[in-house]
């Protein structure tokens, strides 16, 4: 069904420009360390919802009722929701690795093992990325389904779910990959801080 007022791609700009001025704020007192858990909760459904609304809108603009499985459409939605999210979840990483290199206590590899002190700008990051990746995933799934159409047979119904396999991977890894940087940075630049209990004894 489509929503007649909202075809317009100039909507489209709007909630972008409106999901990119909510992280640049969010970033900067988070990298500023001016947040607090309710402010950080208050960013992150405005995001969230931003994002939602794109996804509405994009899948409307990109909407093509002549044909039965509306790919363009599902690509609409997937784009708007999911890219809002993942773009929205790098650049608050981007924020969070300055404020890494401003505090690197913030971060310590100690007997080993990786410390990492609470952030309300890392969690929020972190949830924006795993729930952009999930509907990522999802979104793929159904332009994969779309594609298919009505073809039949196992194999051909296995691939629908290879986006969304390929998803719940990313989402067991990325967390990994973004803490790796973060340490790769800060070696980089000599700020890591190593602490070996067991040597100094």
């Amino acid at each position: 069904m489509v929503i007649e007022t909202w075809d317009s791609p100039y909507i489209v700009i709007w909630l972008c420009l409106g999901v990119l001025v909510t992280v640049l704020i969010f970033g900067t007192r988070g990298y500023s360390d001016k947040l607090n858990g309710l402010e950080a909760a208050f960013y992150s459904v405005v995001i969230g919802g931003l994002a939602i609304l794109n996804g509405a809108v994009l899948g409307q603009v990109m909407y093509d009722k002549t044909v039965k499985y509306d790919v363009l459409g599902v690509l609409g939605n997937t784009l708007g929701l999911s890219g809002s999210l993942l773009v929205s979840g790098f650049i608050l990483l981007i924020f969070y690795r300055y404020r890494v290199v401003k505090h690197p206590e913030e971060i310590i590899i100690k007997n080993g093992d990786l410390e990492i002190s609470g952030s309300y700008l890392l969690s929020s990051l972190s949830i924006i990325l795993w729930l952009g990746i999930m509907l990522g995933g999802i979104g793929v799934g159904h332009i994969v389904m779309g594609l298919v159409g009505d073809r039949e047979g196992l194999l051909i119904a296995s691939t629908v779910l290879i986006p969304i396999v390929i998803a719940i991977w990313l989402m067991t890894k990325y967390s990994k990959w973004m803490f790796k940087y973060i340490v790769w940075v800060l070696r980089r630049k000599g700020l890591l801080q190593v602490v070996d209990d067991k040597n100094s004894e």
